[in-house]
């Protein structure tokens, strides 16, 4: 790839979530080939797609604007930087969502985790209903559905953050957590039962 290619797209990718609407008529495995080839505006397309999932995800890990855009825009140069090497068919989402888990595991372990402002804004694109079940968690306020959340285990609150704020299917958030459809249908079915018996008895 170009050295001007590469400094282009990586502008591109700092912008944070501000990407601009995806073309529905782009096919995204001939997008994943291409981008792979080295095509940066290929990877442009696939950026304008998924940034804004990927900031919803990295906002709920985070709860702080400003770090979730660091975090995406981290994500996808991960991403940028690394799509080009040899792999079997790629599950783009999937695998994006990876790079995002891993950055945001890197940011908790790093001391400059104590330097971000964690503050209490809420993102109104996280509200973007994906289905009923997210519908009734909005009907919940703020404060209290982030510590009834804070109170599940470990798995059930990353599948509920992949599938809701990441807005990946089941499929997709099979593949990013190594388990079968069946298995994330289940622990997603006990996550909203215990979600809701927190915050009722709360």
């Amino acid at each position: 790839m170009r050295d001007t290619d590469m400094s282009t797209n990586t502008a591109a990718v700092a912008q944070g979530p501000a990407g601009s609407p995806a073309d529905p008529l782009d096919d995204e495995d001939d997008l994943i080939r291409r981008a792979q080839t080295g095509d940066a505006a290929a990877f442009g397309r696939l950026y304008d797609r998924y940034v804004h999932s990927i900031y919803r995800y990295t906002y709920s890990k985070t709860t702080s604007r400003s770090l979730a855009e660091d975090l995406t825009s981290e994500t996808f140069l991960r991403a940028f930087r690394a799509i080009a090497r040899p792999r079997a068919k790629l599950n783009f989402a999937a695998w994006l969502v990876t790079i995002a888990r891993n950055v945001v595991i890197d940011h908790h372990r790093s001391g400059w985790n104590r330097l971000a402002v964690v503050t209490d804004e809420v993102d109104p694109r996280a509200d973007e209903a994906i289905g009923p079940e997210q519908a009734a968690l909005a009907s919940v306020g703020t404060a209290a559905l982030r510590a009834a959340v804070a109170r599940l285990p470990d798995d059930q609150r990353e599948c509920l953050a992949l599938r809701f704020f990441a807005g990946l299917s089941i499929n997709e958030t099979a593949a990013a957590m190594a388990r079968t459809d069946g298995a994330i249908k289940q622990l997603q079915f006990r996550a909203m039962n215990r979600l809701r018996r927190i915050v009722t008895a709360g």
